[in-house]
């Protein structure tokens, strides 16, 4: 089982199919999902995408399933699509509950900028 959550945690992580999934201060897992449909005995240009994840990984909370049907956005991977859906209900979902971050938040990047005050040269 740990070796499976390890799977689906590098799936939802930045080089997996899925990291539109994820979700700031939480380490989350998942799975995509992309169908072909059959309209007539062959196969259509639609399709079913779909992605079924759960966080927080460290003591896993909540399970959300999200499946679209004919998305029309010119996108139909899971990953693509789905996975942004599942963020934002999981996001709303764990924050509205109170469970506690399991990861660590991405680290503010600082820059220099520098403004022109009138009559300082």
């Amino acid at each position: 089982a740990r070796e499976v959550r390890r799977m689906l945690e590098l799936a939802a992580g930045p080089g997996g199919t899925a990291p539109k999934a994820q979700i700031p201060g939480y380490r989350v897992a998942g799975k995509t999902g992309t169908a072909h449909k059959l309209e007539g005995g062959t196969y259509a240009n639609k399709y079913i995408a779909s992605f079924v994840g759960f966080a927080p990984v460290s003591d896993p909370r909540y399970i959300v399933a999200v499946m679209i049907d004919e998305p029309s956005n010119g996108m139909h991977y899971g990953g693509q699509v789905a996975a942004p859906v599942f963020s934002d209900i999981m996001n709303a979902t764990l924050r509205a509950t109170g469970v506690a971050p399991d990861a660590a938040m991405p680290p503010l990047q600082m820059a220099r900028v520098s403004v022109p005050v009138k009559g300082v040269p």
